[in-house]
């Protein structure tokens, strides 16, 4: 199921810490996302998301909340790799894939290159890709039904000479990635700090906690969650939700 930019940012505002099984959300907190967005605007998209088992809505009297479920929490795993707890124990092994020769009806292997992409595998050569850990299952299969005489796939536990670690910087983009993930904690911080714990965002801080978010989700959508294997020490994806979150949890 393609998840459009609207949906993504609402269920990023509910995805909770990582000791944390749920958080709940009011309605009008989350609201604070979609400055341009109306509230029967923002109740469709609600129901949307509930109807495919993302998130959970409950009333009680005057007081509307959400929450991410278990659903919703798994696909944010599968199209945020940053996200997902697996990634932070990678062993630093890989699977890598060889395209070979087309399939008839398809010259460019245009089908296999886009889920690779929406993967965040790494492209060495135009046919050669590296995944980090094991490709999913569901890939694999993929394979095997469509590509079976097309491609190579195989595992990678040891290299007997060299590092794959600075082709992982240049083509994960990680210092780019590390200073936008950085400039927007600082960012959000600030805006913390600016309001008191019984205080509420008013139109202004509004629209730039929403460009926060938005500029969030773009820095995520390319990050292959590699950062915290190779710089541990340095801010990235997971930490930097929590920090916007933290302002919508006032």
């Amino acid at each position: 199921m393609a998840i459009k930019t609207q949906s993504q940012l609402l269920l990023l505002a509910l995805f909770p810490e990582e000791s944390r099984l749920d958080s709940v959300i009011s309605f009008e907190r989350v609201s604070w996302l979609f400055p341009r967005l109306t509230a029967q605007g923002l109740r469709s998209l609600v129901q949307y998301l509930q109807s495919k088992g993302m998130l959970q809505y409950e009333r009680v009297g005057q007081q509307a909340q959400l929450y991410l479920s278990e659903h919703g929490k798994i696909s944010l795993h599968t199209l945020f790799p940053a996200l997902d707890p697996s990634r932070k124990n990678w062993a630093g092994n890989w699977s890598c894939i060889v395209f070979c020769d087309a399939p008839v009806g398809d010259k460019q292997f245009r089908y296999l290159r886009r889920v690779l992409v929406e993967l965040k595998a790494l492209q060495l050569t135009r046919g050669v890709y590296l995944y980090p850990g094991k490709f999913p299952d569901s890939f694999v299969e993929q394979c095997r039904r469509l590509y079976l005489q097309s491609v190579v796939l195989f595992s990678v536990g040891s290299l007997e000479l060299g590092s794959l670690r600075p082709i992982v910087l240049e083509k994960g983009d990680l210092k780019t990635l590390q200073q936008l993930y950085s400039g927007i904690s600082s960012e959000a911080k600030q805006l913390l700090s600016q309001l008191s714990e019984a205080a509420t965002l008013n139109n202004q801080h509004k629209v730039r906690f929403a460009s926060l978010f938005d500029r969030y989700l773009a820095a995520l959508k390319s990050d292959i969650g590699l950062g915290s294997y190779f710089f541990p020490d340095e801010t990235w994806g997971a930490k930097v939700l929590q920090d916007l979150r933290a302002i919508i949890l006032l």
